[in-house]
């Protein structure tokens, strides 16, 4: 059978912190049962799988939230180079520019295309330097 009940902390006028199911009528407090572990206990309370089976869970949710953070940090990083990449080709793009191709040779791009392409990291840098 499965129990479940509000929890309540709140501090009193000597700075003593409390705990209780039920909010104090006199004080003002906070209710912190979903910042708290949730852990069936039977009633053997030494069981030793029963420690391991929670101990276990609490690792692969630690796990779970380093391996989540190391890919925001690693999508941050392509993305903080993808905008500095971006304004860099930009600020060329709104200057005068020659276009060349793999050999060397110029290009011939219309005023239209070249505004074209400066849209296009316009729009890089909105995305990328959010």
């Amino acid at each position: 059978m499965h129990a479940w009940s509000d929890i309540y902390q709140w501090k009193d006028e000597n700075g003593q912190i409390h705990f209780s199911d039920r909010a104090p009528s006199k004080a003002t407090s906070k209710e912190i049962s979903t910042q708290l572990n949730r852990i069936n206990i039977t009633s053997d309370l030494s069981s030793p799988e029963m420690m391991l089976r929670h101990e276990q869970a609490k690792e692969d949710e630690r796990k779970k939230h380093y391996e989540t953070w190391q890919e925001q940090k690693k999508s941050n990083a392509i993305k903080k180079k993808n905008c500095k990449d971006s304004k860099r080709l930009l600020k060329k793009l709104k200057r005068r520019v020659v276009f060349v191709d793999e050999q060397g040779n110029d290009l011939k791009i219309s005023e239209a295309e070249r505004k074209k392409r400066v849209a296009q990291f316009e729009s890089g840098v909105n995305d990328y330097c959010q």
